[in-house]
């Protein structure tokens, strides 16, 4: 049996929310700051993200954050995930921000699912995203030898040939720094 009005009693949940001092759109690793951070402060706390971990959720090796010598994406997701929920920190995951509207001294989150959160401050904390070519079996070899970060995973092409895809400025950085490895 379906539950077909879970999604509009979630929704109608969000409505209900009292207005944040401070809502955080955004689920990553500096999103996760953000709430900790003000929630220490003793202010109302919200974080909206469509997943809470964000980018890191894809990430399957990290070797370079620091003082953690390696540890996985989903793990270091589930860590940010319970460091915030030691504070008092309303977490709206699975939802999407789509427009920011300043209605007198607050700001209204409008989100996909038809609700709007309302806030004295808004941290933007959204984050990045791996720029795709969409050509044929670039998501087959996704982390099996196309991947998207040069400083995080330059190392893996120690003494290989690689090619960088990409223009502009980061374009060119990305090859400056694998020139010194690969």
């Amino acid at each position: 049996k379906l539950d077909t009005g879970a999604a509009a009693r979630s929704t109608e949940k969000l409505k209900a929310q009292e207005p944040f001092d401070v809502l955080v759109v955004g689920g990553g690793p500096a999103g996760a700051a953000a709430a900790i951070y003000a929630a220490r402060k003793g202010i109302r706390t919200g974080i909206v993200t469509e997943r809470f971990g964000g980018q890191v959720l894809d990430t399957a090796a990290i070797e370079n954050f620091i003082s953690v010598r390696h540890t996985e994406g989903p793990r270091l997701a589930s860590a940010l995930e319970e460091h915030v929920k030691e504070y008092d920190v309303e977490i709206m995951n699975l939802q999407r921000a789509e427009k920011l509207v300043r209605k007198g001294k607050e700001i209204e989150v409008e989100l996909a699912s038809g609700a709007t959160l309302k806030s004295k401050s808004v941290i933007l904390a959204t984050g990045a995203r791996w720029r795709q070519l969409g050509i044929p079996s670039e998501q087959d070899y996704r982390n099996k030898g196309v991947t998207y970060c040069p400083h995080c995973d330059g190392p893996l092409f120690k003494g290989k040939r690689v090619a960088v895809i990409g223009g502009g400025n980061s374009g060119v950085e990305a090859a400056i720094d694998l020139a010194h490895i690969v």
